[in-house]
């Protein structure tokens, strides 16, 4: 189960270490997710995101997290960076929208999607532009070869860049089909070479309760089975009501909140299947947080090691002084019995937020 990694963005510089594979369990995970890191992911993140309708979806349930009302704007984000996260969307200018329409070699020698990515960040106007994100529209029948070499020109043209990878929605072909080896490709792919995938078909496949649907087979609309006669966004919203994942999905009891809105290819505002934009937008802020540094942890306690309910050079100077102690001094975090290098991730995590509120 691939929901961690490390990667930090430093500057100019971008640390890799294991792969970030986005999927259904990061989804599952937004609670998790500490408000500094949310905070730092507003400062330090600038992303031009490029799509046709299903790649609206993410942005969509970024919407509806941004105005449900209980979040208090945390969620805030803008096109041009002005208020919230810097989110560019349809941020990339270019002959071709999207990955599908744009799987051909160009007059460059590349995909036109790596000219236009390449005109974006070639342009001193966007030189703090620090994540670039494409996805398909149907991955079907595409080169996925071509996809993944084209991609990894601009990791190599880019070290300051992430640029996240993504896989191709359902089309009710179930496992044994070309979409599900192209996504399988493109997993692999991100997992052998430490790369951030967001695993946009993934995410569908599952519903919160962590039930499995691709094999029965599954639609784009969350639809599932041979004649389509059952939905996985409506069973579970309809057994889940007053959850606050229905009422994000619906506005059900929710004042001053309308539901989700209208999800590309899965239903219209409000409707029970748009579950499918809010599940992929949660997945993008576990996503940015990540990007933004966040190792993925959730810890139980936050770090509260003197007098001072705010995690500060305090509790800082306690870890150091009982350095590679053991758990019968302050500083033992992770209940491993050492105070270690761990200890002191659990206190970057946590880094000036004040406990009380924990």
């Amino acid at each position: 189960m691939l929901c961690a990694c490390t990667i930090i963005i430093v500057g100019a510089t971008i640390c890799y270490g294991q792969p970030i594979i986005v999927n259904h369990n990061c989804a599952a995970s937004f609670h998790d997710i500490p408000d500094y890191w949310i905070e730092r992911a507003k400062a330090d993140l600038h992303i031009a995101y490029q799509h046709t309708s299903h790649g609206s979806q993410l942005v969509t349930g970024m919407i509806a997290l941004e105005n449900f009302p209980a979040f208090s704007m945390k969620y805030e984000w803008s096109d041009n960076g002005s208020s919230g996260l810097d989110f560019d969307d349809y941020g990339i200018a270019g002959v071709k929208p999207d990955l599908s329409q744009g799987d051909y070699i160009d007059e460059h020698g590349v995909t036109p999607w790596v000219t236009s990515t390449r005109n974006l960040l070639n342009n001193p106007a966007n030189s703090h532009v620090n994540v670039i994100m494409w996805s398909w529209c149907s991955i079907n029948g595409h080169d996925i070869p071509r996809y993944l070499t084209n991609m990894e020109i601009l990791v190599s043209e880019y070290p300051s860049v992430v640029f996240v990878f993504m896989t191709g929605h359902a089309e009710g072909q179930g496992e044994d089909s070309y979409i599900h080896t192209a996504n399988q490709q493109i997993r692999q792919h991100c997992i052998s070479n430490d790369r951030i995938l967001f695993d946009f078909a993934n995410i569908e496949n599952y519903d919160p309760n962590g039930n499995y649907y691709y094999d029965r087979p599954m639609w784009d609309d969350l639809d599932y089975n041979p004649d389509r006669s059952s939905n996985w966004g409506y069973e579970w919203c309809n057994t889940n009501v007053g959850s606050e994942l229905e009422q994000l999905t619906t506005g059900n009891g929710v004042s001053g909140y309308s539901g989700c809105g209208s999800c590309a290819h899965c239903g219209s505002a409000g409707e029970k299947n748009t579950i499918n934009c809010v599940l992929k937008g949660q997945a993008c802020w576990w996503m940015w947080a990540r990007l933004a540094g966040w190792d993925g942890v959730t810890y139980a306690e936050c770090p509260n090691l003197n007098d001072s309910s705010i995690v500060n050079f305090g509790d800082l100077a306690v870890f150091a002084e009982n350095f590679l102690g053991d758990s019968s001094e302050p500083g033992d975090l992770d209940g491993d019995n050492i105070i270690d290098l761990n200890d002191l991730a659990i206190i970057s995590a946590y880094w000036l937020l004040d406990c009380s509120t924990y």
